[in-house]
């Protein structure tokens, strides 16, 4: 991560508030170790204290600013130029020469990209798909999600105790994802092989004996959504990746092959996959916790849209995002220089007090849920929030009419995706 730089001065400097020099909790290290604690029961506690305590941060072992409250995250959220979310040179600068000289040659990396480019880039690049992920046109979508969930249903063993995430949750999202991309049936391996290692540059990091053969994969893997994008050209049906290369034919969309690529690669496989499957787990795990919301939506399915948002605003699967300071910024009365990475903590502002009362509370029916920001807002809106929504309707709907006395198994330790920025469960074993 770049340094700070002193505004006064141009040297290099962090600017720390007097309430994080102070407090023992918000030491620099004592903030960073919570944050790499992966599920820890610190977290939230850690959080609201950053919230009352020092709401613009800094955390010298992770370099990054830590934003909290409410109102800042979303300013910053909301304005995208002085806060743009530019970050893959971020993650290319921590790797070793070699492999960056192979991420470098990559789509994923370095070609423009909704996800991480600002106006008039991502507008360009986002309105072609937008009808796509709509919520009329995921609605047409829903009959195949219904089957494809149908299909995972049945393949969950008929004997207990099972792990939810590794028997459904995360293979429902791929096989979603994937049948609706347009990728072959039989390329599911395949395509989970690379998919490895892109999501560990991005939400991770790979071993270090990994990180070249990773990189190369990545390149290799583009080398096959190249492949399939030829393939759809010529041959398409319906799904996502026929439908653009028609509109690219058609000149409704200015995609170069190298753009259509890293939308492929990112935000339709990589932000598919997990947050899709992480939703469904962290729902699973919500409603399990306490009895009578499995048996409510059992009993009453229209309350699903509730104790989705509510899961979602309480465990959503995502920390925040990240962001830059595209110049001298100001937020919380803190002035943050230019070139500054920031760790936006939409967890934090989703359990903001002064926006949500009783925050920690499970409550469907509170008041201003809609203001809650497990899909971001702004520019970055979640692209895929109505296929997530609609994914995890049509699973757990199965699941509680397949398994209606579906419980947790008491005593079991608690694991966590290895990931800095994810809250989601890696393991969660069930019963009947």
């Amino acid at each position: 991560m770049p340094e700070s730089i002193d505004l006064d001065t141009g040297t290099s400097s962090h600017t720390v508030s007097k309430a994080a020099q102070q407090c023992p909790l918000l030491s620099s290290e004592s903030a960073a170790a919570t944050f790499v604690s992966h599920g820890s029961d610190e977290l939230h506690p850690m959080l609201k204290t950053l919230r009352d305590e020092a709401p613009v941060f800094f955390s010298e072992e992770l370099n990054m600013w830590i934003v909290s409250r409410y109102d800042d995250v979303t300013r910053i959220l909301k304005n995208a130029e002085l806060f743009p979310a530019s970050t893959r040179s971020i993650i290319m600068a921590s790797y070793p020469p070699e492999v960056r000289e192979v991420l470098a040659s990559t789509s994923t990396f370095t070609a423009p990209n909704m996800g991480f480019d600002g106006s008039p880039t991502h507008d360009r690049l986002r309105k072609p798909v937008v009808p796509y992920f709509s919520a009329k046109g995921v609605k047409r979508l829903e009959p195949r999600i219904r089957d494809i969930t149908a299909q995972r249903i049945a393949e969950i063993p008929s004997e207990p105790p099972v792990d939810l995430v590794e028997a459904y949750a995360r293979p429902l999202a791929n096989s979603i994802v994937i049948e609706l991309a347009g990728f072959p049936e039989d390329d599911y391996d395949r395509i989970i092989h690379y998919h490895r290692a892109v999501n560990a540059f991005f939400f991770g990091q790979p071993p270090a004996h990994l990180q070249l053969a990773y990189a190369k994969d990545v390149r290799e893997w583009e080398e096959y959504l190249s492949g399939v994008i030829r393939l759809r050209s010529e041959s398409p049906r319906d799904d996502l990746i026929s439908l653009l290369t028609q509109k690219v034919a058609r000149g409704e969309a200015d995609y170069t092959e190298q753009e259509l690529i890293s939308l492929i690669s990112f935000d339709v496989i990589t932000a598919g996959f997990r947050p899709t499957s992480f939703a469904l787990a962290n729902l699973c795990k919500e409603l399990l916790q306490d009895p009578r919301r499995w048996q409510l939506l059992h009993d009453e399915p229209g309350h699903f849209d509730a104790l989705f948002n509510e899961t979602l605003r309480r465990s959503g699967p995502a920390l925040g995002v990240f962001r830059m300071t595209a110049a001298d910024a100001e937020v919380g009365g803190v002035r943050i220089p230019a070139g500054s990475v920031l760790w936006v903590m939409t967890a934090s502002a989703n359990r903001d007090e002064r926006h949500f009362p009783h925050p920690d509370a499970f409550d469907p029916q509170r008041p201003h849920l809609a203001g809650s920001l497990h899909f971001s807002q702004g520019l970055h809106y979640c692209l895929g929030a109505n296929l997530a929504r609609v994914v995890a309707r049509a699973g757990i709907t199965a699941l509680v009419r397949h398994r209606p006395g579906l419980r947790l198994v008491p005593g079991q330790e608690r694991v966590y995706e290895p990931s800095i920025n994810v809250v989601a469960p890696t393991r969660l074993l069930v019963e009947w």
